[in-house]
């Protein structure tokens, strides 16, 4: 509309200044001239004027109407899983079931909520991410078997304080594996969490078990057991697990 309004101004004015010189030269309100003998201004006005009728003709169409919204341009994202290689921790309430039953639904629920509160402390101190939880139990990823065994040992540690410290009578078994995963960014899957599975369940109340990769892995300032090898359900063959008994006093 700004422009609309530049165009009549400058109409207006000019045509003015047309009639103003027509008038000088001759030219009267009322008698017309011939156009030979006078400056005649009126072909001026009337064919400009057309071009303003057409002007304002497309800027009033536009009253109104909004304007068109910008698409942004859409981000492609590789969402392929990956195959990584990483060492897995899962924990398991040794005897939860009995457990909840003794303390009653109100109770567990509280204890439960301490003990994921714990366990999650550990995770992000040792640089873990959680995967998931099932029940009372964890899986947990880590980008090394060491920091996913220190892990462990402190929440074997945590659970261990807040036991003495009054807190539920809750015992926990680890179990510690390392291999290739598919990881779709939410996620992990592969025989690497179903192994890791089985290694938990083949331990004691707070017990540590890690297989013999994670083992090679770790530096002589962690405290391990030799545990022979073990079958495992659901695996193809037995596999050599060690347990971990903490970590050497520094000297």
């Amino acid at each position: 509309m700004r422009g609309l309004f530049v165009h009549v101004v400058t109409y207006a004015a000019v045509n003015g200044f047309l009639v103003a010189i027509y008038l000088l030269t001759g030219g009267t309100a009322g008698h017309v001239r011939s156009p030979d003998a006078h400056f005649w201004p009126i072909w001026v006005i009337a064919s400009w004027g057309v071009a303003l009728v057409i002007h304002a003709g497309v800027a009033l169409s536009r009253i109104g109407r909004r304007p068109r919204a910008k698409v942004a341009p859409v981000a492609v994202v590789d969402d392929r899983p990956r195959r990584q290689w990483v060492a897995v921790v899962f924990t398991d309430v040794v005897g939860s079931t009995p457990l909840a039953h003794a303390m009653g639904d109100d109770a567990w629920h509280r204890a439960l909520a301490d003990h994921r509160r714990l366990v999650r402390t550990a995770v992000g101190d040792r640089r873990g991410t959680e995967v998931g939880t099932q029940g009372d139990g964890f899986l947990a990823r880590f980008d090394s078997p060491s920091d996913a065994v220190r892990c462990a040992v402190d929440i074997q540690r945590l659970v261990g304080e807040a036991r003495a410290a009054g807190g539920a009578p809750i015992a926990v078994r680890i179990g510690v594996h390392a291999g290739e995963v598919v990881d779709d960014g939410t996620d992990v899957v592969g025989r690497v969490v179903n192994l890791a599975a089985r290694v938990t369940a083949e331990a004691e109340a707070g017990e540590i078990l890690v297989t013999e990769p994670v083992a090679d892995e770790l530096g002589d300032h962690l405290i391990v057991e030799d545990r022979g090898l073990r079958p495992l359900k659901g695996i193809d063959r037995p596999r050599h697990l060690l347990a971990v008994r903490g970590e050497q006093a520094a000297v």
